[in-house]
């Protein structure tokens, strides 16, 4: 992410931050949908050059001149003119009304995604277009984890590794890939799939902000934060009935996602929404292992598939086969050690869970390549011995330079 100067005249009090706010350092000081009060702003702001993402203040000096032109155009008074601002959701509507265009990267069509889903979920109340916006971001969605799976896992848990700002919208955008590969292995009906995904979206809503917080946070939750982590399926629940949702899968799945009995039960004698909750609770425990916490480090795949593909009996079941089948041991964006002593990230899965395509890094002695050299673990030299945690990886990546190579 490029840093570039903003006015602090572009954030004003009383109204929503309309972009993530950084410090010269990169440190997040306002984060994209607060809504700051004089005094905060002060606190978090006086005496100090304000930064933004390079491309958010293109779109924003693109939004604030369409505005302006759309006053011109209506005579509108030079007071007012000079007082301009782009529409509200301008964001949303950049991204949004004109579709994706052909020139981005799929780096950039998940960036472009993140932060819809983060504001939209920020803005989240019984009335408001949020769920319109969510709706209609999950069809992208669908489409690139549909038709690009690996580059996306590889975008998508590289990021959740590090610290992020928008961590709950990150970790329902992973969720959501995740769970339609695995539900299309499973060969559930199409309204399934586009329910769990719908609902990998909106399952925190209503702790959005809590669990942006605690992301980063290196402190634990008090007493009352959990009690707001333990209701938050019932509160999402019932926000999207609220909100005029009416599919039972979603909201049941929602509804259940924390509900351990399920893994108790037989799959047969689960109803529908229940059958996706199951899925959504070992997705959800799986992903979660492979992000970054302020309190720890992620898991190694191998910890998290442990987790999340064995069932009740002990033995990998019906879910557990379709996660492997999704991910792999080795899912793309995971660090790995080859047998030839090669460091690397895996950016494909392979013919078999524990035969992924990797891009090696360095060498056995610790010298970093000119450019990363793809390696097929089928050859036994270039099997996988061990997953490696990002803290041993200090090379600087080009996700684009990597999905390229698949």
């Amino acid at each position: 992410m490029k840093l570039v100067p903003v006015s602090s005249g572009s954030i004003r009090p009383g109204e929503p931050v309309p972009f993530d706010v950084f410090d010269v350092e990169g440190h997040l000081l306002l984060a994209a949908g607060r809504v700051a009060d004089a005094k905060t702003m002060e606190e978090a702001l006086y005496g100090q050059q304000l930064y933004i993402d390079e491309r958010m203040s293109n779109e924003w000096q693109r939004a604030i001149n369409a505005r302006l032109d759309d006053m011109l155009r209506r005579n509108v008074a030079l007071g007012q003119i000079a007082q301009a601002k782009p529409r509200e959701n301008w964001r949303d509507s950049q991204f949004l009304n004109t579709g994706f265009s052909q020139e981005l990267s799929l780096t950039e069509e998940w960036d472009s995604l993140l932060r819809v889903l983060a504001l939209a979920l920020r803005e989240a109340r019984p009335e408001g277009d949020w769920l319109k916006r969510i709706i209609k971001a999950h069809r992208r969605v669908q489409e690139l984890g549909s038709a690009r799976l690996d580059g996306s896992l590889v975008y998508l848990i590289q990021e959740s590794g590090k610290p992020q700002a928008h961590y709950s919208a990150l970790h329902g955008l992973l969720v959501c890939v995740v769970c339609q590969a695995a539900a299309n292995l499973l060969s559930w009906p199409k309204d399934w799939v586009q329910a769990i995904g719908l609902a990998s979206l909106t399952m925190n809503v209503a702790m959005t902000r809590l669990q942006d917080a605690l992301a980063n946070s290196e402190v634990a939750p008090t007493v009352q934060m959990r009690q707001e982590i333990e209701r938050h399926p019932t509160a999402a629940h019932a926000l999207l009935q609220s909100c005029g949702v009416e599919d039972p899968f979603w909201t049941g799945a929602v509804r259940w996602h924390h509900d351990w009995q399920l893994e108790h039960l037989p799959v047969q004698d689960l109803t529908p929404p229940k059958q996706l909750a199951r899925l959504l609770m070992r997705v959800d425990i799986f992903t979660a292992r492979l992000s970054r916490r302020g309190t720890r480090s992620p898991s190694s795949p191998l910890q998290a598939a442990k987790r999340a593909c064995i069932g009740s009996s002990g033995k990998i079941d019906d879910i557990g086969s379709a996660l492997l089948k999704a991910m792999g041991l080795y899912p793309p964006g995971t660090f790995v050690e080859l047998a030839n002593g090669e460091t690397g990230i895996v950016v494909a899965r392979g013919v078999r869970a524990d035969l992924p395509r990797v891009a090696s890094l360095r060498n056995a002695e610790g010298n970093v390549f000119g450019s990363p050299i793809l390696r097929d673990a089928v050859k036994s030299s270039f099997r996988v011995v061990r997953s490696v945690p990002s803290s041993e990886v200090n090379i600087r990546l080009s996700y684009d330079k990597l999905i390229a190579m698949i």
